[in-house]
């Protein structure tokens, strides 16, 4: 590689100093029963921690595999009929210097020092709850799915308080055996894993130790060490009843009178066994909902939004399938965008071996007359199993249904980890439309990381020109792709400035079923990371496009033909937790037989734990050989997140974008009332600073203005 050439005279190519330590799924750690819970206040004054014989042996992955850690951590676990409780010391010998920033739930938490706490509760060591706390007690969290894949966007309820002393940081939390799903034995074991990132060093320590040749790290479950000395822990009938309000006003362009927004709805939740759970909501709302990021489109394919709403969120993972945001089988964000929920539900949860889910959801009319959007049925079923130890084999079956007719597909995945981060993956789907007829896609992908300084991989997908799951994203139709890549990726444990490089080669090709070459595309890429945080990245990318057929690039047609461009890309980022922090980037070079110059600037000020504010800009300059070629593109955006406490913060984005020159400003202001209780104040508004194509004197600017007030409230028995 280039890289390899560049930093061989350098002395950095090769250098390690990593040690061995024990394999996590030989280690063990016990929960010690209590009878009095302790206050979750950040100070560990309860006489029973004392007794408790704590976790101690981590180890760093993270800048040298292997190595002890540079400051000390002590983790105690009790647990009552109640909950689970950690018990945490971080000693720091200069605790002036702990990274504490971060009060907003789901926050950056990235940027401070904090801990995870991973549990497999099921110890099937394939998927996992992940719980994160920094400092503050702020709380993020997410749900692991086959060691593939975290779910940020899922939010459990728990307790989490820290404390900055004289010796360190003292973390307390307790995770109520309500907030999560476990077998029911009389005495269940679960995996467990700990995991402390000390900030302004940049190291993370493990416990268990997970070594790098596991490129997964914390994802990769199979690796936790077993949680014993769980008794008799309570499997009641669990239920959660989360009713809502909403009120508001609603304004849009052309209406002449304002909508009054009113109504009510809920969620409920129940335990149907200790493996299954079903969730069922009525008049389902996602007012509090954030706002999507503008995005400028300059290829000849859909942009991908991702999901958003809290309703999909949880367990999501399990019902992926696909290649994720290229062709996807089932894609929740199809589901209510057009046509509001009425209701539905869901099922999700374990069955022995097998994770099982079920969802059922059905939207209302919409519109009128000509057009009126009838409808419909969404429904889905997804099932994987664990027929061998890290291999896993599923299925899953779509249907959408309304009185004109139904689009259903049935597929089949599989997937085989081995070695440290290597798997196999395969899946087949095969679409049956009422009008459209039948059609297929399906994908096979192999990833080899035989060790921890090289990568190889390659694929095959096939996506018949028809292919259209009515629940499903596919960006790319009537498509042939072979693909293939080699990376070196080493770490410069030894070096006081360097920390690690990915080198890399990756080549694909996308044909037609036709078999006639439809694209190309030869990539060198290389980033370097330093010890202080910051990193660089450089590209190369070579591309071929063949049009058979025109195609529009924002408006303009480009005609029938081959087209050969090559350009490259570099940037720089710095370290996340600083103060100040920024990332610059600029790509020049060809484009469809013109030339196409990117610059991008964004970055972010801590003015304290309090304010944080994140301005962004994008420029594209475009110049292709046709009629009114010559464009640019521009995107303005800042970010402003602010936080009273960790239960009062409030989100404001601006955006605003020179193609539809709309100005959007999107406001919430967030209360946690109560645990899993929300107080939600929204406010949407969108302004056409362009000129107006049909100027009317009683015509406004204004394309939307939108405030909401909504009230949610759980309920636990």
């Amino acid at each position: 590689m280039l890289a390899a050439a560049l930093l061989s005279p350098l002395g950095l190519v090769g250098q390690k100093n990593s040690q061995v330590s024990p394999s996590g799924a030989a280690l063990s750690a016990v929960a010690v029963p209590i009878t009095a819970a302790p206050r979750i206040d950040g100070v560990m004054d309860e006489a029973f921690w004392a007794s408790i014989s704590p976790i101690t042996e981590f180890r760093q992955r993270v800048p040298v595999d292997g190595g002890p850690p540079s400051e000390r951590t002590e983790v105690r676990i009790a647990y009552d009929q109640k909950a689970i409780y950690f018990g945490m010391m971080m000693y720091d010998s200069e605790p002036e210097l702990i990274r504490t920033s971060i009060l907003v739930r789901e926050g950056k938490l990235s940027q401070d020092d904090h801990v995870w706490i991973g549990l497999d509760t099921y110890h099937d060591r394939r998927n996992g709850y992940l719980f994160e706390v920094n400092a503050f007690g702020t709380q993020g969290d997410a749900l692991i799915t086959d060691e593939s894949s975290m779910n940020w966007d899922w939010e459990g309820v728990y307790q989490s308080q820290g404390r900055i002393t004289e010796d360190g940081w003292v973390l307390e939390v307790a995770i109520p055996f309500t907030s999560i799903r476990f077998s029911a034995e009389d005495a269940p074991e679960m995996g467990v894993a700990l995991r402390r990132n000390i900030r302004r060093k940049n190291e993370e320590v493990f416990w268990p130790h997970i070594p790098a040749r596991f490129r997964g790290g914390f994802r990769q479950v199979s690796q936790y060490a077993t949680l014993r000395g769980l008794r008799d822990l309570p499997q009641g009938r669990y239920m959660e009843l989360k009713p809502f309000a909403i009120v508001g006003a609603q304004k849009l362009d052309g209406a002449t009178d304002t909508d009054v927004l009113d109504d009510i709805g809920v969620d409920f939740k129940y335990a149907i066994t200790s493996n299954l759970t079903a969730d069922l909501t009525w008049n389902t709302d996602f007012a509090q909902v954030e706002a999507d990021n503008v995005q400028v489109n300059l290829t000849r394919f859909s942009l991908f939004f991702p999901e958003k709403r809290e309703f999909f969120l949880e367990r999501g993972g399990l019902f992926s399938f696909g290649d994720n945001r290229e062709t996807e089988v089932f894609f929740s964000r199809r589901i209510g965008l057009s046509n509001e929920i009425i209701g539905g539900g869901r099922v999700t949860g374990q069955m022995g071996r097998l994770s099982v889910g079920m969802m059922s959801l059905q939207t209302d009319d919409a519109g009128s007359g000509d057009e009126l959007m009838l409808g419909a049925n969404n429904s889905v079923f997804r099932v994987r199993g664990d027929v061998l130890p890290r291999t896993t084999v599923g299925g899953i079956f779509t249907n959408l249904q309304n009185g004109d007719g139904h689009n259903r597909v049935m597929g089949a995945d599989a997937q085989v980890r081995f070695w440290g981060g290597s798997a196999f993956t395969g899946w087949y789907a095969h679409v049956r439309d009422s009008d459209e007829g039948s059609s297929s896609a399906g994908s096979l992908k192999l990833d080899i990381r035989p060790q921890r300084t090289w990568v190889l991989g390659g694929e095959f997908r096939s996506v018949e020109a028809n292919f259209a799951p009515g629940l499903g994203f596919v960006r790319r139709r009537d498509a042939v792709r072979y693909a293939g890549n080699v990376g070196w990726t080493p770490a410069f444990e030894s070096s006081s400035w360097a920390r690690s490089l990915v080198s890399a080669l990756s080549v694909n090709q996308i044909d037609g079923q036709d078999g006639v070459k439809q694209s190309s595309t030869e990539l060198i890429h290389n980033m370097f990371s330093f010890q202080s945080g910051e990193r660089v990245m450089f590209n190369v990318r070579r591309q071929f496009e063949g049009l058979v057929e025109p195609a529009s690039i924002q408006g303009r047609e480009l005609g029938a033909g081959d087209y050969n461009f090559t350009y490259v890309d570099a940037s720089i980022t710095t370290n996340s937790s600083r103060t100040l922090q920024g990332k610059a980037s600029v790509r020049l070079g060809e484009f469809w037989n013109g030339t196409r110059t990117d610059y991008s600037l964004s970055g972010s000020w801590k003015t304290g734990p309090h304010l944080t504010l994140t301005p962004s800009w994008k420029r594209n300059e475009i110049d292709l050989p046709v009629a009114d070629g010559h464009f640019s593109t521009t995107v303005l955006g800042l970010n402003a997140v602010g936080a009273a406490s960790r239960k009062l913060f409030a989100n404001v984005l601006v955006q605003w974008d020179d193609v539809s020159r709309k100005l959007q400003a999107n406001i919430r202001v967030d209360w946690i009332h109560t645990p899993g209780s929300d107080l939600f104040v929204v406010l949407n508004t969108g302004y056409q600073t362009g000129d107006l194509l049909d100027w009317d004197p009683r015509e406004t600017r204004w394309l939307q203005r939108t405030g909401v007030v909504k009230l949610t409230y759980l309920k636990a028995f």
